[in-house]
């Protein structure tokens, strides 16, 4: 008896959790085509049908300007180090230390062959 309330309890929380999150994405559905039908309406009226746009002043920009600047000549060193190890970082990743490791291993057998013969040659 408990495993069939159980499977009903959860078929309403699933049936009422879909219909919510329908509801939900109808709601912001409608929301976005309102917004689009209103500007398209504001375009048709103001612009198409009459010339209100054109005869309303636009308000001018401000003529404030906001400038930044470093607190400090230590903090404008402090970012050039981190630029500086972020680009060596950036380096050591970029190297692949595989095939590095083929090529070492490599030439080390190269030299030990030549150290080899030459060894061998004197005697």
């Amino acid at each position: 008896m408990g495993g069939r309330i159980h499977g009903f309890l959860g078929g309403v929380l699933l049936t009422s959790a879909f219909a919510y999150y329908t509801g939900e994405y109808i709601r912001k559905n409608e929301q976005f085509v309102s917004q689009q039908l209103r500007s398209a309406n504001n375009i048709i009226q103001n612009k198409i049908l009459t010339d209100r746009d054109l005869i309303n002043e636009s308000v001018p920009k401000s003529s404030h300007s906001i400038s930044t600047q470093r607190v400090s000549v230590t903090e404008t060193a402090k970012d050039i180090w981190n630029d500086e190890i972020i680009k060596m970082v950036n380096w050591v990743y970029s190297i692949n230390w595989y095939q590095a490791g083929l090529t070492a291993d490599r030439k080390v057998l190269e030299f030990a062959d030549k150290l080899v013969a030459s060894v061998s040659e004197k005697k």
